[in-house]
């Protein structure tokens, strides 16, 4: 496979280095739009979020699921899974590039807790780990959204094959 990263292997990841723009979901849009029109949602979500913290006072996406010295699993790592998602689904083979979007992501809540911007240190004050386990639900969001869309493409090349078929 000519334009696969050879770090892909699999029966789906060959789906994914075999897509063609026009069977990508949304073929009229271009990515980027779709990417900042995905995003900008997101952002209302979350902002939504943290604003009923101010509000309510408390933030009731904080619930520890898990909590040890290890592990820091939150109702947050959900959003991050569900954000990497659409990315993964969106632009595909962009793994790299979102991880470190991801990680530019936590050092800036990282940097803005630090210095208390704008009190942001009673909503985002947590700890390392839970940053390590935020990229880690990025990961896995990132690859699921890349499956869905591999199972997306594969769904759609066999109704095309099939209808090819029938005429």
């Amino acid at each position: 496979q000519e334009g696969c990263p050879p770090a892909r292997s699999g029966p789906m990841s060959s789906v994914l280095c075999e897509i063609s723009d026009d069977e990508l979901p949304f073929p009229k849009s271009s990515r980027i739009q779709l990417v900042v029109y995905f995003l900008c949602c997101c952002s209302v979500l979350v902002v939504t979020l943290h604003t009923m913290n101010f509000i309510a006072g408390y933030d009731p996406l904080d619930y520890g699921l898990i909590v040890t010295d290890y592990v820091s699993i939150d109702v947050w790592s959900f959003i991050h899974t569900f954000t990497f998602v659409g990315l993964g689904f969106l632009v595909p083979d962009r793994m790299g590039m979102f991880f470190l979007f991801g990680a530019l992501w936590e050092l800036l809540e990282f940097i803005a807790c630090n210095i208390n911007f704008m009190g942001v240190q009673a909503i985002w004050n947590e700890r390392f780990v839970n940053t390590a386990w935020d990229l880690w639900f990025n990961s896995i969001g990132y690859f699921l959204g890349e499956m869905a869309l591999a199972m997306y493409v594969t769904r759609r090349r066999k109704a095309k094959a099939k209808e090819k078929k029938s005429k």
